[in-house]
């Protein structure tokens, strides 16, 4: 005797079942969420970086401004008086060494996240050794009303023998 249906058991399978697709797609999912948290990661640190490489073209720059004006550096009047809040600010005196402070604070609030008065250069100098830090405020710590520690701000440092 021949059959000409199939038995059940000898059916063959065809197709995918909706648990299998369901499975497939979650498992899609949370690839796609691994890459773009990394992608977000990635355009963080760029961020970062490239506030740090401005950071370090600023401290060059007055540092290039006090080797060419070596009389107003043997002066000392680039030297900053510290203030309350932790930044140290320039004097008001009208030299060239008060226009070039003046005039690299302006790039370093022009250039640098926290332009409202939270990125702020400190120049200390020990003899011939000039000590030059510059901190930042990051911009999603700028958009929280909470207080803050300026000595927990991102911060560049850098020493030179003028």
């Amino acid at each position: 005797m021949s059959c000409v249906g199939a038995t059940p058991s000898s059916r063959l399978q065809t197709g995918m079942t909706l648990v299998e697709v369901l499975v497939t797609l979650v498992l899609i999912s949370v690839g796609l969420l691994g890459v773009a948290a990394l992608q977000l990661t990635t355009l963080k640190n760029n961020q970062e970086s490239y506030v740090r490489s401005q950071a370090a073209m600023l401290a060059a720059d007055i540092l290039d401004r006090m080797r060419s004006n070596q009389t107003g550096f043997n002066a000392g009047n680039y030297d900053m008086a510290n203030d309350a809040t932790g930044f140290d600010q320039a004097g008001t005196a009208s030299t060239v060494a008060a226009a070039d402070i003046a005039a690299w604070q302006a790039s370093i609030n022009r250039l640098l996240p926290g332009s409202d008065g939270d990125a702020a250069g400190r120049i200390v100098r020990n003899g011939r050794i000039v000590t030059i830090t510059i901190r930042w405020r990051e911009r999603e710590e700028k958009s929280t009303a909470r207080t803050y520690d300026p000595a927990s701000l991102p911060m560049f440092q850098t020493r030179s023998e003028i």
